[in-house]
């Protein structure tokens, strides 16, 4: 399947010492004196030392001497620093200013301020580290520098359960075990999975398996989570909550259950799924920025609703950056989407469930919202699937659809998880942010 594009005189050195000082041979010559070397953030040495200009005839003349502003840094590691040589020609100035003084270093965090001055401007302090200016020397340039932005002990992306043990005990995941949970007043459950080589220091993925109309989360459990647990080889943590019905929470606990879904009553299940990957934020680390859902029939009907009404950077409690949608519809509350989430969507052709063109719909509404310029997908006319993928989409949020010979499944060709081409192509989509 295709995927769209994506979309780095002469000098003589004393090198006994750590600067670098310019000098000349004696004679009508004029000889500038480098930029002074000063001390940088983080346990380094600021900038270097700037080589006076030299110039061919003309009278010998004195540059001012600039003094650097002080800046203090913040949190992160030093500044770097470039500093250049004196002028050319006329006079002979005197070595570039000095540079402010960086500020102390902090504990690990952010990238540190860069900094680059002309005549030999010294490095400035690291993280949130003070603007500071280098007066200019006779020959040496105006030097500024600006430090980075704050830093943080936690990197972008990583939930609150990183560096920490699970609040949640080992003999409850990994098993097919029911954790109970608590939304609003309902007593819901899920079934969890993490790697079995989990790390709390490193971001997983986050993937929520819905599953289909009078399924429940057992089912997802017994075909590994629609089989992408073993596409993802342990980079991911996958939860399978468990739907309602009319009369409120399902209960099941065979592989099924009669009238289980995803109604979304009063967005009465959608609060359960914000409630729920809270919690498995709070007790496991998860990659915040790669959030994703994936369900079949009425499963996929609830991804969709969860894209729409979640979006990664749409809404101030939206976290969903992806979805993968089997054969759905809108069936858990209509939603017309406003803010991008990459989107991968599978339909059959001879769908006796949900119409075709139900799928077909779902994709052009996230086309739009995605900015692609749409195109209806092909349909396939022979051979088992043709994928599209549509043009013109924002970067990092494409619209894949792939129409497959057959019926309501999630599971196209011949309706086993195990062989299917399905969670390959989904997982690849998925996998790619």
């Amino acid at each position: 399947m295709t995927r769209p594009q994506f979309v780095p005189h002469f000098l003589c050195s004393a090198l006994a010492t750590l600067m670098l000082v310019g000098c000349g041979p004696s004679g009508s010559d004029g000889s500038g004196t480098g930029g002074q070397s000063n001390t940088g953030g983080q346990a380094q040495t600021g900038g270097t030392t700037g080589t006076g200009g030299s110039h061919t005839g003309g009278t010998t003349g004195t540059g001012g001497t600039g003094t650097g502003g002080t800046g203090t840094g913040g949190t992160g590691t030093g500044g770097s620093v470039t500093g250049s040589g004196g002028h050319t020609g006329g006079t002979t100035g005197s070595g570039g200013s000095t540079g402010g003084t960086g500020g102390t270093a902090g504990a690990p965090g952010g990238a540190g301020g860069h900094v680059t001055g002309s005549g030999g401007m010294a490095g400035g302090g690291g993280t949130a580290g003070g603007h500071q200016t280098g007066g200019a020397g006779g020959g040496g340039g105006t030097g500024t520098g600006t430090g980075g932005a704050g830093g943080s002990s936690v990197r972008s992306g990583m939930s609150a359960g990183c560096g920490k043990a699970p609040g949640i005990a080992s003999s409850m995941y990994n098993n097919g075990s029911h954790i109970s949970f608590t939304s609003g007043t309902q007593t819901r459950r899920y079934i969890l999975n993490v790697p079995t080589n989990y790390d709390n220091s490193h971001p997983y993925k986050l993937i929520i398996t819905y599953h289909e109309l009078n399924g429940n989360d057992n089912e997802m459990y017994s075909q590994k989570f629609y089989n992408l647990l073993p596409q993802s080889n342990n980079t991911a943590i996958f939860i399978a909550p468990n739907g309602s019905q009319s009369s409120g929470p399902c209960t099941g606990t065979g592989t099924g259950e009669s009238g289980c879904g995803w109604p979304n009553s009063n967005n009465v299940d959608l609060t359960f799924i914000d409630a729920l990957v809270k919690s498995i934020e709070d007790n496991f680390c998860v990659d915040t920025n790669r959030i994703f859902a994936t369900g079949w029939s009425y499963g996929g009907s609830m991804s969709y609703k969860t894209a729409c009404e979640r979006p990664l950077g749409g809404v101030s409690n939206g976290y969903i950056r992806g979805v993968a949608v089997y054969s759905g519809s809108q069936l858990s509350g209509n939603c017309t989407p406003t803010h991008p989430v990459a989107y991968y969507a599978s339909h059959g052709t001879h769908d006796s469930v949900l119409n075709y063109s139900n799928g077909v719909g779902l994709a052009q509404n996230f086309a739009k919202a995605n900015g692609c310029t749409w195109a209806t997908p092909t349909s396939v006319s022979s051979g088992a699937h043709v994928c599209t993928n549509e043009m013109g989409c924002m970067a990092g949020y494409p619209v894949d659809f792939c129409s497959f010979n057959g019926d309501h499944t999630p599971f196209p060709d011949n309706g086993q998880e195990s062989s299917s081409w399905e969670a390959a192509a989904a997982w690849a989509f998925l996998n790619q942010f």
